[in-house]
């Protein structure tokens, strides 16, 4: 039976009575009692603090200070670019950082069978998604509208192996972040799903159009069913979240993004136009802006914010095809705006 100080206090009274002598008797029983029993009146149990992997598989991961990483789990086994690469928990991490290699801008995880984390919070799920289970079907069940990009399809060289892509944009409450997945194209189901994707558009467009100009990354909305239904069952190698992460862009969107052109960067086709961007973080003009870049504009009105990527009633959001994608002169843009009533 566990005996508090008040107990103690009111046993000594009741065995000793109320003299002087009794009363020197309580004060030392007192004192007695609170040595012993006193912190466990008033101490309150310390915050768990969350496991350094649980940290890291979460938006919390992003802009944590590098430093404080490395003061739970020690020195990166190595870093290169402002690539940290770590092993935690069984789960090999590379922490992308800022250009001061202070604050955590990305991080990737390697899928592998001990590195069994669930990564359904982080991706809006309300079941459990164990990583080493994710597939791009599951994938893209979760997210919904993410665009399919690969480097390469044929004739890649040596220098490297080409990848596959499933590339998400956060909403606004989570501040427009990226999620990725990403296969490589070095294992038989991983290149079989990429030839009946990249046969599939070659029938429709050209040989050229898809090795070398490779255009689909430039309307990665046009193929994206064809892309789904072929990469379904494929396991990624990779997870990634945060911001700025790597995947191909359209060569118009960089030639559009830079003052000179990159080398090697193609223009925008006869005929084509880009997606113009919308202007702050709340575009309430941009049927304007489309019909000034050629394009037709197809406004869903909402009555009310629908999903995490509300901006803000009468705010341009889920724009399809997104911005920086070229299109033909004339194409329709589709947007949502929500509206309030009262």
């Amino acid at each position: 039976m566990k005996l508090t100080t008040c107990g103690a206090l009111l046993l000594a009274i009741a065995l000793v009575g109320c003299t002087d002598r009794a009363r020197d008797r309580v004060s030392s029983l007192v004192e007695r009692a609170q040595s012993v029993f006193g912190s466990q009146d008033t101490k309150e149990p310390a915050p768990a603090t969350p496991d350094l992997l649980t940290q890291l598989i979460s938006w919390e991961a992003i802009g944590m200070n590098l430093a404080y990483v490395q003061q739970r789990a020690g020195p990166a086994i190595r870093s290169e670019d402002h690539r940290h690469h770590y092993m935690v928990q069984g789960c090999q991490l590379v922490l992308g950082s800022d250009g001061q290699d202070k604050a955590i801008r990305s991080v990737q995880v390697a899928l592998s069978p001990g590195c069994d984390v669930d990564i359904g919070g982080l991706l809006g799920m309300l079941k459990r998604q164990p990583l080493n289970a994710m597939t791009f079907g599951a994938f893209d069940e979760a997210m919904g509208s993410g665009q399919y990009l690969a480097d390469c399809f044929r004739d890649c060289g040596n220098a490297y192996v080409p990848n596959v892509y499933l590339v998400e944009q956060g909403s606004r409450a989570l501040q427009f972040r990226q999620v990725m997945i990403t296969a490589e194209l070095a294992t038989d189901p991983a290149m079989e799903a990429a030839g009946r994707w990249a046969d599939a558009m070659v029938a429709k467009k050209s040989e050229d159009w898809v090795v070398r100009d490779l255009g689909f990354n430039c309307q990665p909305q046009k193929y994206r069913n064809v892309a789904a239904q072929a990469l379904h069952a494929v396991k990624p190698e990779f997870f990634s979240f945060g911001d700025e992460l790597e995947f191909p862009k359209c060569p118009t969107a960089e030639v559009a993004a830079n003052s000179e052109p990159k080398a090697g960067a193609s223009t925008l086709l006869a005929g084509m136009v880009m997606v113009p961007q919308q202007e702050g973080q709340c575009d309430m003009e941009y049927d304007k802006r489309l019909r000034a870049a050629g394009l037709k504009a197809n406004e869903v009105s909402i009555h009310g914010p629908e999903g995490q990527d509300f901006k803000g009633y009468g705010c341009a959001y889920r724009i399809t095809p997104a911005p920086g994608n070229a299109m033909p002169l004339g194409s329709t843009v589709t947007y949502r705006s929500a509206w309030e009533t009262g």
